[in-house]
């Protein structure tokens, strides 16, 4: 029998028990309240264990769980950490690109810019040159033109002279095709 049980039995033999007027006391049976309390007695240390086990295995549970908890909120905490470190990672990274980009952008243009004041001034110099032999090109022109007017005009033909400038003539002719 259980214990309840075994009390419950106790507390009925009380009240089944014949009442003494005026002492308010009762008759009861000696025997048979020693029989259950010795029930109880032999019963109580198995269900005492067993709450014991029943505690003890709630508090593991709780401890596991507990353990559990831990590891769950360890683990968010970690990853949460790992994602902020991430995006903080991810967000340096563009900076950094950006910024890779931007002094590249700027040495192009710095790069650009020599390579057009190079060429502009080579240009500039070949169009000196070129204005230069030009006007040589021109004064010598003009002189082979003298020359060749000199010699057709009736002055003092020369016959030594003459043949001479139609060469220069010729191949200034062919110069300028």
């Amino acid at each position: 029998m259980k214990v309840d049980e075994l009390l419950e039995d106790l507390t009925d033999l009380l009240e089944d028990s014949k009442e003494l007027p005026v002492v308010n006391k009762v008759m009861v049976d000696k025997v048979r309240i020693s029989e259950i309390i010795d029930e109880i007695k032999a019963n109580l240390p198995a269900e005492t264990r067993q709450a014991k086990r029943i505690v003890s295995e709630r508090n593991k549970i709780l401890e596991e769980a507990k353990k559990q908890a831990e590891t769950l909120i360890s683990a968010a905490s970690q990853q949460r950490t790992d994602m902020l470190e991430s995006s903080e990672i991810v967000k340096q990274s563009r900076q950094e690109a950006q910024r890779i980009i931007f002094e590249a952008q700027t040495t192009s243009k710095k790069i650009k810019n020599a390579t057009n004041n190079y060429v502009d001034t080579v240009l500039q110099k070949t169009e000196e040159a070129l204005s230069v032999n030009l006007s040589d090109f021109h004064k010598k022109r003009q002189a082979i033109l003298s020359l060749k007017n000199s010699a057709q005009t009736p002055s003092s033909p020369s016959i030594s002279s003459a043949p001479s400038v139609n060469m220069t003539t010729a191949s200034t002719e062919t110069a300028e095709q």
